[in-house]
């Protein structure tokens, strides 16, 4: 099509399922629905994104819940991914004054990083967005496990060399997440770039190079627990 000069059409359409609000049909005459200006106003955009990513009903229905909005920002966004980030950087701004160790990455973990590029690619050319997320979260959960296998805080003090490369290993996947995370999670993303002075725009795995962290700050803040009675305390009021 593009050859004989019309538009190309679409190769991929994707669809979803029902999405309900805390187990009941969305209604917008019956004001019982979440609007995009009121939820930004109280929540990080990132932390909206997530939650509609790894819940939405591709293929299966599924419902919002501000419970399960609540605890999934606090257990993973906050407790996986942004205290891995975290962690990391902190320590690193601690102990070699911000300075990332220059380290060769092992083959292992960089082969991960690069099947993951390959497999998050294939899910959002196929629109499998939540699937794409969820194998993210898999590299996740996989690097702080090895961070607390490594255990760099004992090793400042046993083996200097062996923390060094940690750090430089933790610091890779770091890079890399947030890379492959900037079509799910663009914000977030941003700040990780940021201090790390990284500028990657290819979708493929890349090294950092030994320089020093920018203005290293969490990524995210808890969400107090008593946020959930709030919002459903303002839906039943807002409904009628």
């Amino acid at each position: 099509m593009a050859g004989l000069g019309k538009e190309p059409l679409p190769t991929h359409i994707g669809s979803n399922e029902y999405l309900t609000l805390e187990k009941k049909k969305l209604s917008t005459s019956r004001n019982w629905a979440v609007w995009v200006p009121d939820i930004l106003n109280r929540y990080e955009p990132d932390s909206i994104r997530y939650f509609l990513t790894i819940n939405a009903p591709e293929s299966r229905d599924a419902d919002f819940s501000w419970k399960e909005f609540i605890y999934s920002h606090n257990s993973e966004l906050l407790g996986a991914y942004g205290n891995f980030v975290n962690r990391t950087l902190k320590f690193i701004q601690k102990s070699f004054d911000g300075f990332i160790p220059e380290k060769a990455i092992p083959s292992p973990i960089q082969n991960k990083v690069k099947l993951l590029y390959v497999e998050v690619g294939n899910c959002i050319k196929t629109a499998c967005f939540k699937q794409g997320l969820e194998k993210v979260f898999e590299l996740v959960r996989f690097s702080n496990k090895y961070s607390d296998e490594q255990q760099p805080w004992k090793q400042i003090y046993e083996d200097k060399d062996s923390c060094q490369q940690t750090l430089a290993d933790c610091v890779y996947l770091v890079a890399n997440l947030a890379h492959i995370l900037t079509p799910f999670l663009p914000f977030s993303s941003t700040k990780v770039k940021e201090m790390l002075n990284t500028t990657e725009t290819g979708w493929n795995s890349f090294l950092v190079e030994s320089q020093q962290l920018s203005n290293v700050e969490p990524l995210f803040e808890r969400i107090d627990l008593a946020r959930i009675e709030e919002e459903l305390e303002r839906l039943n009021k807002q409904s009628v």
